[in-house]
């Protein structure tokens, strides 16, 4: 095991290496970029990612917890099967429409639906 400690190694290049099981605490990672990496079963906890830019990114089955993300932007998105629980959608828009305005309509034919059975 290598372990460093307080180190100034920006602007550094790691190629072809392997960091499997290893720990990072208080990192720099601005402007960072990861390429072609495998990050399955990785946590990420109490990470700043302020205009962060992510492609071709796979994240079947994460989970996504108490996260942030307002004023972003999703484009090409799979949200097949997604579960949103607890969420703040307030101007949350899905190819233009706005989600709360869709959730009130469904409640009021659920709700004028009960009242017709």
């Amino acid at each position: 095991m290598v372990q460093f400690r307080d180190q100034m190694i920006a602007q550094s290049r790691f190629d072809d290496v392997d960091l499997e099981s290893s720990e990072f605490y208080n990192v720099n990672l601005d402007k960072a970029s990861v390429v072609n990496a495998s990050a399955c079963d990785a946590a990420f906890t109490d990470v700043m990612m302020s205009n962060a830019t992510f492609g071709h990114v796979c994240l079947t089955a994460a989970t996504l917890q108490d996260v942030d993300l307002s004023a972003s932007r999703l484009e090409n998105v799979n949200l097949s099967n997604v579960d949103i629980r607890s969420a703040k959608i307030e101007g949350l828009r899905i190819n233009g429409h706005l989600v709360s305005e869709l959730i009130a309509l469904n409640e009021r034919i659920t709700d004028a639906s009960k009242v017709t059975t």
